[in-house]
């Protein structure tokens, strides 16, 4: 069912997806969706949430095999356009965090599912950054700098292209320039 609603809100987005959208794509009774979840917003809670512990496990997962510090952090790309590749549905995490983060009950859990990755992604920096760095960089910063741009890359990129090859080759290129800003940032000159 989780799966199934993930589908509906990547394709028509959080204010536009009916509960009865759910009903059809998964397949099961009105009855058996709404003995589960109340209404979209508990639907779509447990999506992100279960989405997200997932995204996180798997970036986890892909990035341990690799040597902490500047490899690591190298890794997070190949290892997010890999996840995004692999779960056509992993595009609705971004685009539900910032549907669900206009609601005010549920605003405190999009920000705190958005700090989870945030400071993973920083703990990524701090590793890579050197002993002194000079300037001195704030990892959380300059996480949050890459989250945001990242999720920013893919809805653009999900804008502008019709085709999903084309899609994933826009969002490798932008991705791979956002790595190449961010080795500035992490090794000056």
């Amino acid at each position: 069912m989780l799966d199934a609603a993930a589908a509906v809100f990547a394709q028509m987005g959080y204010d536009k997806a009916r509960m009865d959208d759910v009903v059809e794509t998964s397949g099961m009774t009105k009855g058996s969706v709404y003995f589960h979840f109340a209404n979209k917003e508990a639907l779509a809670v447990a999506v992100l949430t279960e989405k997200h512990a997932s995204w996180l496990h798997q970036v986890r997962s892909r990035l341990a095999a690799t040597p902490p510090g500047t490899e690591r952090l190298e890794a997070l790309l190949p290892a997010m356009l890999g996840l995004h590749q692999e779960d056509p549905y992993a595009w609705a995490v971004a685009r539900l965090t910032q549907n669900l983060s206009e609601l005010p009950a549920t605003r405190s859990l999009a920000a705190e599912l958005t700090r989870r990755w945030i400071d993973d992604v920083a703990a990524l920096v701090r590793d890579a950054l050197p002993a002194a760095a000079d300037p001195p960089v704030d990892p959380v910063e300059v996480a949050t700098l890459l989250v945001g741009a990242f999720d920013g890359l893919k809805a653009t990129v999900q804008v502008l292209a019709d085709d999903p090859g084309a899609a994933a080759r826009q969002l490798e290129s932008g991705g791979a320039l956002l790595m190449k800003m961010l080795r500035a940032v992490i090794t000056p000159p």
